[in-house]
């Protein structure tokens, strides 16, 4: 499936704070990952605190403070990782991996935002990661000048203590680039500049900055920059069940 910020009307969920939903936890298949995207300006924060659901942003533009105004700054080009952890529950009470982010600097702070429901929470000293562009290595095709930087690897998911997320990679496509067809786990696709096509399943879509591309596991897709001169750049992000995977890799 594919959508744009563009085709879906803001609402104000708190004061500062524009929310558009680009997918719904029933969208998804087998379900349960959603895609918000928060524009939040001076005075604004978001709070995140969905039972039972670990989180993946993307600070696409803007800085953020966590955990209020007078917290921890976050630049854009970071992604965050929060599992779905307590460190100290309360008996009965259902986990949640609650976190704020307010607006700070100058302009708008625009952020991505991916929750997927849990089944059960992480262990217990699964513990949230940040990591900026700059902070990893820069990878280009000497031929094709393919752009490619993985933010978080699959295995620093795994080992962070995910549920379901599995690899956080920003791409760029040269002008008049294509992926080969493939196939991968759950994954989105998310336009950051640039313009091109996308096939999801059977379907192409002419995509943009501001869109959203959903792919289910093991439907064929591919992206396209179809512009003469600019490039296309866009997150992508995979989706697996950890537990499931590693107890099929031990045998059980």
């Amino acid at each position: 499936m594919h959508i744009n910020i563009a085709d879906v009307s803001g609402k104000e969920i708190a004061p500062g704070v524009v929310e558009r939903v680009l997918l719904k936890a029933d969208q998804s298949k087998p379900g349960g990952l959603a895609v918000k995207h928060h524009v939040i300006t001076k005075g604004g924060q978001v709070v995140f605190d969905d039972p039972l659901t670990e989180y993946q942003h993307y600070i696409i533009q803007g800085v953020a403070a966590r955990g209020g105004p007078s917290g921890d700054l976050v630049h854009s080009d970071s992604a965050i990782f929060i599992p779905c952890t307590d460190r100290f529950p309360e008996e009965g009470k259902t986990p949640t991996a609650k976190h704020i982010y307010a607006h700070a600097g100058e302009g708008e702070l625009r952020i991505l935002t991916l929750a997927y429901k849990v089944p059960k929470p992480a262990f217990r000293w699964a513990k949230s990661r940040t990591k900026n562009l700059f902070q990893v290595p820069q990878y280009h095709s000497s031929r094709q000048m393919v752009g490619y930087t993985q933010l978080f690897t699959e295995e620093e998911h795994a080992v962070m203590g995910a549920l379901r997320m599995h690899a956080v990679d920003l791409q760029t496509n040269p002008p008049g680039y294509s992926l080969p067809d493939h196939r991968n786990p759950e994954e989105i696709v998310y336009v950051l500049r640039g313009e091109g096509e996308a096939l999801s399943g059977k379907k192409t879509h002419k995509i943009k900055a501001g869109s959203l591309v959903y792919t289910a596991e093991g439907e064929l897709h591919n992206v396209s920059n179809t512009h003469e001169r600019l490039p296309l750049q866009y997150i992508c992000v995979e989706f697996v069940d950890h537990v499931k995977m590693w107890a099929e890799r031990s045998g059980r």
